[in-house]
């Protein structure tokens, strides 16, 4: 087991934090380019299975690649140190990687979720807590600077009471059928979590019952009962009412919407587009499209992500994202799927 490098320690010698990757996927590809580029942080491998995958992003950004943390850890800590782990991989495997990281006393940042259900997500915030070390959940909104500045409008009281809000979430590009039929899953699984944590941390409450509904938009997902699209209405105990709109088939540009509707006015999130020139003739004004997907448009969001990580690992800041909101989505989450199975509205208890 591997010696705590104290906060200290690293402020004292001026260090950049050291850090590994778990995952050479599309996460993977997003994060390494995010860590490899953020100055207070050193690279130090990427871990994965898939050894063809690993070595073309090693490759790229100059790093070793391994074939599973512990022989990362073991190999590294041999002339060195670790500091963070980095994991981007299926929420499957989550589990065990977070309990080996914390059982090295390395910090973790996870892709949400956590893991599948709340009573395991408590559990390993627990184990992390038992050895000293941060887990850090990844919602991306909320260190993006448009989400972030909707949050300050409304927690400034520029649009007096929230009464409603409306969510659109467009995916694009539309998944591959094999995606969809062979392990991609519910659309509310999937694709809510980031939604729902953005307007619990935006209105400072928590939903006290939730609606859900889908649809599967062709016969063969419907046989496979595979729901490519979904509307949930989530009731929060002050009485915003929150309607999340997903689906898979946003054919012209990924399309990401958020209002919140109050006494005094609205706060708006806009979809951005891939440049910003516009044309006007006789035929009318010709704007480019939306941007391409979600690496896109939240590319700067997951750079600030990794610079909050920097900070914790380097300075001991806390991590935005508590044990409680993680646990909190997971729970809506399921009780949306609940929803949607029976066609019953489901209520949550309040004590997360």
């Amino acid at each position: 087991m591997t010696a705590f490098r104290s906060t200290s320690m690293l402020l004292r010698n001026n260090a950049q934090a050291r850090v590994l990757l778990v995952g050479s996927g599309r996460m993977g590809n997003i994060r390494a380019r995010a860590l490899y580029g953020n100055p207070r942080i050193q690279l130090c491998g990427i871990v994965d299975t898939n050894i063809e995958q690993t070595k073309t992003l090693s490759e790229l950004y100059r790093t070793p690649q391994f074939a599973s943390l512990d022989e990362a850890i073991s190999s590294i800590e041999t002339h060195s140190t670790l500091d963070g782990v980095v994991i981007s991989t299926p929420t499957p495997t989550h589990e065990s990687l977070i309990t080996k990281a914390a059982q090295n006393n390395l910090s973790i940042f996870t892709e949400k979720p956590v893991d599948e259900t709340a009573k395991k997500i408590s559990s390993l915030f627990q184990i992390c807590n038992n050895h000293n070390v941060k887990l850090c959940c990844g919602y991306q909104r909320r260190f993006d600077l448009s989400y972030q500045s909707l949050y300050h409008q409304v927690n400034s009281g520029a649009i007096g009471t929230p009464l409603s809000a409306t969510i659109f979430f467009g995916d694009h590009p539309v998944p591959s059928r094999q995606f969809l039929l062979q392990g991609g899953a519910n659309i509310i699984t999937d694709c809510s979590a980031h939604d729902i944590d953005f307007i619990r941390w935006t209105l400072d409450d928590e939903v006290v019952s939730v609606y859900a509904v889908g649809t599967s938009s062709d016969a063969e997902l419907r046989q496979k009962n595979v729901i490519d699209n979904a509307t949930m209405l989530m009731k929060f105990s002050r009485g915003t009412n929150v309607t999340l709109t997903l689906t898979r088939g946003a054919n012209y540009g990924y399309d990401q919407r958020c209002e919140v509707f109050g006494t005094n006015g609205m706060a708006t999130v806009k979809n951005v587009a891939e440049n910003a020139s516009e044309l006007a003739n006789e035929a009318g004004l010709h704007r480019p499209k939306w941007q391409h997907s979600f690496p896109q448009r939240f590319e700067a969001a997951f750079a600030q992500e990794m610079d909050a990580f920097a900070d914790t690992l380097i300075c001991g800041a806390p991590w935005p994202i508590k044990e409680v909101d993680c646990v909190a989505v997971q729970r809506v989450c399921d009780a949306a799927l609940e929803s949607c199975e029976t066609s019953q509205v489901v209520h949550l208890e309040r004590d997360v």
